[in-house]
């Protein structure tokens, strides 16, 4: 399975890649999806033979819709491709299209990830903005990767490998993508937890630690925002791409090596880091790929930040589903899981004041 983004985030309860019903907040049709993007494909090219088939929906993700189908040129040639368009309703001027630059520009910074070959904010071509790119084929559903036995021999490296890929995002110069902002994620959060008007004593506790404890920053490089078990694609050699960059930004670079280790993406791994690895394996890796240096104690920190984020958007996920405003099945798995992190952040507030 690939090219699929498991934003039901450390449920259980998603099975990876599936075809999802088409009456399921599709754009259009399969039919009337197929005769657009073979005018597109045509058109971009020049090949006015070219013919679309096997186009499916997969289900998993909330924040986009995402097709695969397979182009066939009028000389017989097969390319699969994956189609990530905005959801009805929903309005992100441009943020497709920044998308494709910036995964270009990871591409040539030497990050695993797919070959972007058409953008467009134009919702006449498709019925809304989107963009193409290259079908990467491996496995992305996290448990699969902690469990499937033909990664056996991949998983104790995969920690030093997702270190070595987040060097070269953060080596991707800013200026490159232009239309990335530049968010200072606490403040963010504050702003967030106050805005849901809820009291969260917990989630208060960890933000307050967090603002008294504040370190210097380490830097400001291109962040991901949701570099994680899910977000990954492997095979047996190891990242074959990263996927879901629609929460990038300017910021610290620590904010990606946190919510790695986020407990939630751990899937029921033994390992801090993604569940298959050792916070050392990431440090040392990211250490020698960057030339930066790190120590745990930064580490954990940011990962208290990140788990403190998660939990206050699963608060925002519980509140959309119960006032209706967002009645899907993923927002109301992820909306379940605030007593959840709320967890994590005492066990790691424990932990941080005894060190």
């Amino acid at each position: 399975m690939s090219m699929v983004t498991e934003d039901t985030a450390g449920t259980d309860d998603s099975q990876g890649v599936q075809e999802a019903p088409l009456d399921a907040g599709a754009p259009s049709s399969t039919g009337d999806l197929a005769e657009g993007l073979q005018r597109v494909l045509s058109w971009n090219r020049q090949d006015p033979g070219l013919k679309i088939q096997g186009l499916t929906r997969l289900l998993g993700g909330s924040s986009r819709i995402t097709w695969t189908f397979t182009a066939t040129g009028q000389n017989n040639t097969e390319q699969k491709m994956v189609l990530r368009m905005d959801p009805p309703g929903i309005s992100r001027p441009g943020s497709l299209v920044l998308e494709g630059e910036l995964m270009n520009a990871a591409k040539n910074s030497g990050a695993p990830v797919p070959t972007i070959y058409l953008s467009s904010d134009d919702p006449g071509l498709l019925g809304a903005p989107f963009v193409l790119m290259e079908f990467i084929d491996g496995e992305s559903h996290p448990r699969s990767i902690l469990r499937d036995k033909k990664l056996e021999k991949l998983r104790p490296q995969l920690a030093g490998m997702c270190g070595q890929a987040l060097a070269k995002i953060h080596a991707i110069p800013p200026e490159s993508v232009p239309g990335l902002a530049t968010i200072d994620v606490l403040g963010q959060i504050r702003t967030q937890l106050e805005q849901l008007g809820e009291p969260h004593p917990v989630f208060e506790l960890g933000l307050r630690y967090l603002e008294s404890s504040r370190p210097a920053p380490l830097g400001l490089t291109v962040v991901h925002g949701d570099f994680r078990n899910g977000n990954l694609i492997v095979g047996e050699e190891g990242i074959r791409g990263v996927i879901d960059w629609e929460l990038s930004h300017i910021g610290d670079p620590m904010e990606d090596l946190g919510w790695l280790c986020v407990r939630s993406w751990r899937f029921g791994g033994p390992g801090p880091v993604g569940g298959f690895g050792s916070y050392n394996q990431l440090i040392f890796s990211y250490e020698h790929a960057s030339g930066r240096v790190l120590d745990r104690n930064l580490l954990r920190w940011w990962e208290l930040l990140s788990t403190v984020r998660w939990g206050v958007m699963t608060m925002m996920q519980a509140q959309a589903f119960s006032q209706g405003t967002h009645r899907s099945l993923d927002t109301a798995l992820i909306g379940r899981r605030v007593c959840e992190v709320e967890w994590d952040t005492l066990a790691l507030l424990s932990s941080l004041r005894k060190a």
